[in-house]
């Protein structure tokens, strides 16, 4: 993968790249930001910086720990109900063999449990960590970005795509223009 890195020392001039990209139409816009921007348009997607970067949009992950949860609670009191009904039927201080609400509790508990590690996992996995070596961090001003360099980051495989960016980013004067190791 190829791709252009440019670095600009104002956070206007970098909003103001970011709306020429994202009047463009430019796809696969990165951003690497010492604190988040203020109001990044909606076709910037911001990367996890050394500064902490943040998302933009809809995020999967509170549906996945939904169904998660529910699927956790049915599956744990589904267990324990065959534990004690099918396959170890015990006479405890009189109660009927399928005694439900005493398998509440520990199924929500264990349901939360579930919603829990399927958020704490997909927070990973949807932030793209851990991930040790990305070649955007060859870059010399990416050693800047935790500090004063606002960088906007376009990968992509199509030598037009990065001439566009290019030529849309040029008139700006940007800080830095560098091209992406592969």
């Amino acid at each position: 993968m190829t791709g252009v890195l440019v670095g600009f020392d104002s956070p206007q001039a970098f909003d103001h790249a970011l709306e020429r990209l994202t009047a463009a139409r430019v796809p696969g816009i990165e951003t690497y930001t010492p604190m988040p921007p203020s109001d990044a348009p909606a076709g910037a997607r911001p990367q996890d910086s050394p500064t902490g970067g943040h998302l933009l949009g809809e995020s999967p992950l509170p549906l996945a720990m939904f169904i998660a949860g529910i699927v956790g609670f049915g599956g744990f009191f589904w267990l324990m109900r065959y534990a004690d009904v099918a396959a170890y039927p015990i006479d405890v201080g009189g109660r009927p063999p399928f005694a439900w609400p005493t398998f509440v509790p520990i199924a929500f508990e264990l349901g939360v449990l579930c919603a829990m590690v399927v958020g704490f996992a997909g927070f990973f996995v949807l932030c793209r960590m851990p991930q040790p070596y990305d070649p955007v961090d060859e870059c010399a001003g990416m050693r800047r970005a935790s500090r004063d360099a606002w960088l906007v980051a376009i990968r992509s495989t199509d030598p037009r795509l990065i001439a566009e960016v290019r030529r849309l980013l040029e008139p700006l004067a940007p800080a830095s223009f560098e091209e992406i190791p592969t």
